[in-house]
């Protein structure tokens, strides 16, 4: 069993005293080393499945563009269409009086087009029973990983999943 190692950050955008974990990767495999060990042992040639998937690639982004939620496996993930956007109240700045935020004022051209992915429920708990996590000094995070920051919006973000200290590998 693999262990995953992390590394404590200080969350200097809310204060002090304040940190998450980031997940150090193991490296990154491409399209072709992941169609490789999926077809090994199969009748399949990794270049068919390619060709395969990567129509069904094209199939979801055209369908996520009309608005569609896409399943990419059963119980695996879920993309979709969505947006950052949001107002709240605020002050004029010349009289300072209050401005009160409402629906209205949404308007999608002031926001950024995202895609939103989900994680099925069933698949994270599988991951989170069988993970194991390895706490490791932040320099030999930054000397060990080529990688770039993996946490949502990159530095100064974090999250409050927990994590387990024990598992195994996931199947298959």
């Amino acid at each position: 069993m693999a262990k995953v190692k992390y590394y404590a950050k200080e969350n200097s955008s809310i204060g002090t005293h304040s940190f998450y974990a980031v997940p150090i990767p193991n490296g990154t495999l491409s399209f072709d080393e992941l169609l490789d060990e999926a077809m090994d042992g199969k009748s399949v040639e990794p270049s068919i499945a390619k060709a395969c998937v990567t129509e069904f690639m094209k199939a979801v982004k055209r369908n996520v563009l009309k608005g569609f939620r896409c399943q990419l496996g059963d119980n695996f993930l879920t993309v979709y269409p969505n947006i950052q956007l949001s107002v709240k109240d605020t002050e004029d700045p010349e009289t300072h009086a209050p401005i009160v935020a409402t629906a209205e004022m949404l308007n999608a051209a002031n926001g950024k087009s995202r895609l939103g992915c989900t994680v099925a429920a069933k698949f994270s708990r599988q991951f989170s029973d069988e993970v194991s996590w390895q706490k490791v000094d932040p320099q030999a995070a930054a000397a060990a990983s080529g990688e770039e920051d993996i946490t949502e919006g990159g530095a100064g973000q974090g999250g409050n999943q927990g994590g387990g200290t024990t598992g195994g590998e996931l199947e298959g």
